[in-house]
């Protein structure tokens, strides 16, 4: 709490008050003030002043106790802000080098001088974080590794703790916040991968992916294979059908023209290059609203029952065909 100076200062003035202390207690309890005629002012006087003299020595200690806790505390803050920038330039510097997926000469040593800004301003647990995610960032040519991700999320969780973002937690908070972590390193993980489309063979394997991601229900997907059976047995020979995570896709020329999408209680289809073609579906009383993202130029039919496709299944059928 106190530096080396005051802690010397605060000695060497301890010492001089007791000494005086000591003195003035002992002249009181040696010396004979009954034969002078002057002794009980004299007395009063001293207890005065060694009155006041304690009055001054605790006022001083408070005093010495309060701005030695503000300065720990103005020290603390000016620390705490230096980490604040230290982290988010570390964490804004790593995402132009995974940009790159290759650290050359001058980012090996940008890299060191922020291991030394790490050693000076963090602690020593976040301090062997960082020396982890530097040991395996790059494998021998230098090229970035695939488990950047991983040790990138270990690092900055070990900053958070260091920065104390939050309040000491129950037990059940910690485990939410472990299990949070784990979810962000395998999010982190896929973002940081190149995008690759996912498309499926059949209905099939689409549904069960969709099971998996909690996207689809057993009345949605007996409503989805409904619909797809319709389509495809009527379909002409420019109609083709694509199965992807998102939706399924009925395919006009090579074009996306109807867009099927589920959810846990309904089928939702979108006519996707279609602006005005919907006008066929209002007279069956259906929930017709515009497309997300379409600027309510296009427009989605929803389906909560089978029923609901099934009285206007043929009208859809002839405008697929069309």
């Amino acid at each position: 709490m106190f530096s080396t100076q005051t802690q010397r200062q605060y000695k060497i003035w301890g010492s001089i008050i007791v000494a005086f202390y000591v003195v003035c207690f002992g002249f009181l309890m040696t010396y004979n003030f009954q034969v002078w005629t002057l002794a009980p002012f004299i007395e009063s006087l001293i207890g005065v002043f060694m009155g006041a003299g304690a009055i001054a020595v605790i006022t001083g200690i408070i005093l010495i106790f309060q701005s030695s806790i503000q300065a720990e505390q103005e020290k603390k803050q000016e620390v705490f802000k230096e980490k604040m920038k230290l982290y988010s330039s570390i964490i804004d510097k790593m995402n132009e080098i995974k940009r790159d997926g290759h650290v050359s000469l001058d980012e090996r040593l940008d890299i060191m001088s922020i291991q030394c800004k790490i050693a000076l301003l963090s602690n020593q647990t976040t301090f062997d974080k960082f020396i982890d995610f530097q040991s395996n960032l790059t494998d021998d040519e230098g090229n970035i590794n695939e488990n950047y991700s991983g040790l990138l999320m270990d690092f900055i969780s070990s900053a958070r703790d260091d920065l104390e973002v939050q309040e000491t937690m129950t037990i059940e908070q910690k485990e939410a916040l472990e299990k949070t972590k784990e979810k962000s390193k395998r999010v982190a993980e896929s973002f940081s991968k190149p995008y690759q489309k996912t498309i499926f063979d059949n209905l099939n394997t689409m549904i069960k992916n969709k099971y998996e991601n909690k996207k689809i229900s057993e009345k949605t997907e007996e409503i989805l294979r409904y619909i797809y059976n319709i389509l495809k047995s009527n379909a002409s020979q420019n109609i083709t059908f694509k199965f992807s995570p998102t939706l399924l896709s009925v395919k006009k020329d090579g074009t996306n023209y109807l867009g099927i999408k589920s959810s846990l209680n309904f089928i939702d289809i979108e006519h996707i290059q279609d602006k005005t073609g919907i006008e066929y579906l209002k007279s069956y009383n259906l929930e017709i609203t515009p497309r997300s993202g379409s600027s309510k130029i296009y427009h989605k039919v929803r389906f909560q029952n089978l029923s609901e496709f099934k009285k206007c299944e043929d009208a859809i059928v002839d405008y697929m065909n069309s």
